[in-house]
């Protein structure tokens, strides 16, 4: 029975060739589009799954005691070890101090290199997951100036050779032993390591200065004996710092679980790498959900509408003997059919595109996909949902036609077919505007941010990484001095980080003399020439002096907002005495000056208040300021002279502004791929609107014939059957509106700072939508009223 269904299935495709081929090359799109957006969403969802002990591994962050909302991505050295010694529930402790760039040599091999991570020797216990191709994971960081390359790193440095023994130098002054090898970290850790190196060393500074309670920026995890126990734990963690922390600061600060599976995609982020956007996942599921509805709208379009055509065969097929359920039999075999040519041709294409997909997202999302269990259920799955859905319901349409009504022709139009049409072709529609509506409103967010006034000058500014092995100030002094010599050259600046970049350590800052804690405020380490090179005005007070040490080592120049949240004006603050705690320490300065206040980091997150201190060497970034011009012979001229003063080191370097703007790249990515998989729902809609006007203006020939006949003209014609389609596209656009805007609001709530809402970005998608389903029936309406009326009247 199942091969003669699948036969007579077979017959029919072949007899309705455009009817088939639309519907193959809809499902096809749909199902590559939709397995393409699922395997992103998976990868995305699967962070650090991959360890064994994935359910027993938790962060250990602080958190704001009054608002638990408020949650860091680390806490105190000290902190791992006082939750083991306090709760017999936790097995291992480990933690992370995540390293800046530095510079590594070995022989003639000089790399500036990056993600090294100081470590704990139980690293190995809370990750064994992570596992090491050479080198024992018990003893590999045991002792002090050790180090565990990744595979990639091994074979940069040493290729074939056996690493174990060697050594690596480190920014010209440490030197390191390699002691294992480990395994590359998978693409969807969280932990993103080239060099694990032992912190024996850190660990002792910070013990000794008796700073292990005051300085928070330690990565701490802990693995727990059972899976039940991180419950246990967390209802007992509050308490637990104020044992340790100094009196004032008891409190204002808890500790907080946070399993390691959820850290990626968690609102505070992993810390030690970029994390991922939950919202924008579920935006992409939508979208994936909504291409494969639209395909499945466009087979039960397509097959209702040519239930009129097929009538008479369910008549015939009844009328000798048929039972119902054997034409439910007949039409599923259709659609099975259809879905697994669709399938297949499905699986080819993924193959073919998933590098293009993981070109745009910058993730390898899996290395084998023929392998990859998870892709073949999703695969089935959609293929079972697919023929079902698709399937089922012109199947029970066609097998419920009466015969006698059937073959007297008193079946040839089904009011109730024709609404259900028009509402699955409305939803086409209004899920295309809502498509368009979301790639316009990525795309002029970006492009609002983009040219928004920064109150700080990026343009035309070159950054070149200060030397790890030599950067006193008379290095600084030397290689200004000959920077400043090039023509294009208009200022020199030394900085500890830069805009767009890490926004300085949080200090709480109060006027010396009141009470309370103060409030956080972040600290920038800049030069005298910082204010000058980035343009920032100054709203009372002056710069650093020049050549003034002593003075400026005591002095502050602070952000219009840092005056404000200090409870002045920026005029009234000049000559203000502020304290600084900072690691448990205080200190006192003097303000001097008042900048404007400007975005040191993109305009997703709010302006923060700044205080801006003075240090003349030992700072990581060099700013050089460049006039109007190519900055070629400048950048050739300051590089020559840099590796003249700095043999042992490399020269690394970039433009600002493209740093800067690389901050909006992953919103640019999300664009991308949103704006893709949207051309391809809509393009899909297409599909279905092209067949479905097909086939619904062969069955009004004979009724454009007799109107012939009667006189009407062909822009008669071509106005009343365009007509029926384009008012689809006007009510689509009413109910689309209200989803229009409430994802419009949502997605925006991610930006401090965003654009209006215009008018435009409602009407633009309902006029976009309108002219693709005009240019779309209109060659088949056009076609249809050019007939000869003789030739119409004979049909049927």
């Amino acid at each position: 029975m199942l091969k003669n269904y699948l036969k007579t299935a077979f017959r029919n495709l072949l007899r309705n060739k455009l009817f088939s081929v639309l519907n193959i090359l809809g499902l096809v799109i749909g199902m590559v589009a939709c397995l393409l957006i699922l395997q992103y969403v998976k990868h995305q969802n699967s962070y650090d799954s991959f360890h064994n002990n994935a359910d027993k591994i938790y962060r250990v962050a602080n958190a704001n005691a009054k608002d638990a909302s408020k949650e860091g991505t680390s806490t105190f050295l000290g902190s791992g070890q006082a939750l083991k010694n306090e709760f017999p529930e936790i097995d291992e402790v480990t933690t992370i101090i995540h390293g800046d760039n530095g510079l590594i040599n070995y022989e003639e091999k000089r790399f500036n290199e990056k993600e090294f991570y100081f470590v704990d020797a139980t690293f190995f216990d809370v990750f064994p997951s992570f596992k090491l191709i050479k080198g024992n994971p018990k003893t590999a960081l045991s002792k002090p100036n050790t180090m565990v390359l990744t595979k990639r790193m091994a074979d940069k440095y040493f290729g074939n050779s056996n690493p174990l023994g060697k050594v690596l130098e480190y920014n010209g002054k440490v030197k390191y032993q390699i002691t294992g090898v480990v395994e590359n970290p998978p693409t969807n850790s969280h932990l993103k390591f080239n060099f694990l190196v032992a912190n024996h060393d850190i660990r002792k500074v910070i013990t000794t200065r008796k700073r292990s309670w005051t300085w928070p920026a330690f990565y701490t995890y802990v693995t727990f004996k059972s899976k039940d126990h991180p419950q246990k734990v967390n209802t007992k963690l509050d308490g637990v710092l104020d044992k340790h922390l100094p009196e004032k600061r008891r409190g204002s600060l808890k500790l907080a679980l946070k399993p390691i599976q959820d850290i990626y995609l968690s609102e505070s982020g992993p810390g030690l790498s970029a994390g991922g956007d939950a919202q924008t996942i579920n935006i992409l599921l939508i979208v994936a959900i909504f291409i494969l509805m639209v395909a499945w709208v466009n087979y039960i379009n397509l097959s209702t509408a040519r239930a009129t055509e097929r009538a008479k065969e369910v008549g015939v097929r009844k009328v000798v003997g048929a039972y119902r359920q054997q034409l439910i039999g007949q039409f599923m075999g259709e659609a099975l059919l259809i879905n697994v040519l669709a399938v297949a041709l499905t699986l080819l294409l993924i193959d073919y595109l998933s590098p293009f997909l993981e070109g745009i997202t910058t993730i390898q999302m899996v290395d084998n996909l023929w392998q990859d269990g998870q892709f073949w259920l999703m695969a089935g799955g959609l293929f079972l949902a697919g023929t079902l859905l698709s399937g089922f319901y012109p199947a029970f349409v066609l097998s419920s036609y009466k015969p006698v009504l059937v073959l007297k022709g008193k079946i040839m139009r089904s009011v109730q077919g024709r609404k259900l049409r028009k509402g699955l072709t409305l939803f086409q529609f209004a899920v295309s505007m809502i498509l368009i509506s979301g790639t316009l409103t990525v795309y002029q967010q970006l492009q609002f941010m983009r040219n928004q006034d920064l109150g700080i000058d990026i343009n035309q500014v070159l950054i070149v990484q200060s030397p790890r092995v030599s950067n006193t100030e008379k290095d600084i002094n030397l290689f200004r001095q000959q920077t400043l010599r090039q023509a294009q050259v208009k200022s020199f600046s030394t900085s500890a980080c830069l805009p767009g970049w890490f926004n300085g350590e949080a200090e709480q800052v109060k006027i010396k003399g009141q009470n309370g804690e103060g409030t956080a405020q972040s600290q920038l380490w800049v030069d005298d020439q910082y204010i000058p090179t980035y343009g920032l005005k100054l709203l009372a007070g002056k710069n650093f002096t020049p050549g003034s040490i002593a003075e400026n080592e005591r002095s502050v120049v602070i952000n219009a907002l840092s005056a404000k949240r200090l409870g002045y004006k920026p005029e009234a603050i000049i000559n203000k005495k502020i304290q600084l705690r900072s690691r448990g320490k205080k200190k006192e300065y003097t303000v001097i000056g008042v900048v404007n206040d400007f975005h040191h980091k993109s305009l997703k997150q709010a302006i923060t208040p700044a205080i801006f201190k003075y240090r003349n060497e030992g700072l990581d970034y060099y700013s050089i300021k460049l006039g109007a011009g190519s900055p070629a012979n400048t950048v050739a001229a300051i590089k020559a002279a840099y590796l003249k003063l700095f043999p042992n080191d490399t020269f690394e370097y970039h433009f600002l502004d493209s740093a800067y703007n690389a901050q909006y790249q992953a919103d640019q990515r999300f664009g991308e791929i949103f704006s893709l998989f949207s051309g391809l729902a809509i393009f899909v809609a297409c599909i279905g609107l092209f067949g479905l006007a097909s086939f619904t203006l062969l069955q009004r020939t004979k009724e454009v014939g007799i109107r012939k006949v009667l006189g009407a003209s062909r822009k008669n014609l071509l106005t009343l059957l365009l007509r029926d389609f384009l008012k689809p596209v006007l009510l689509a656009g009413l109910l689309a509106l209200p989803i229009m805007y409430w994802g419009m609001m949502e997605w925006l709530k991610n930006f401090a700072y965003r654009m209006s809402v215009s008018w435009w970005l409602f009407v633009l998608p309902l006029m976009l939508v309108g002219l693709v389903a005009l240019l779309t029936v209109s060659f088949q309406t056009f076609k249809t009223t050019r007939n000869n009326p003789i030739d119409a009247l004979r049909y049927e």
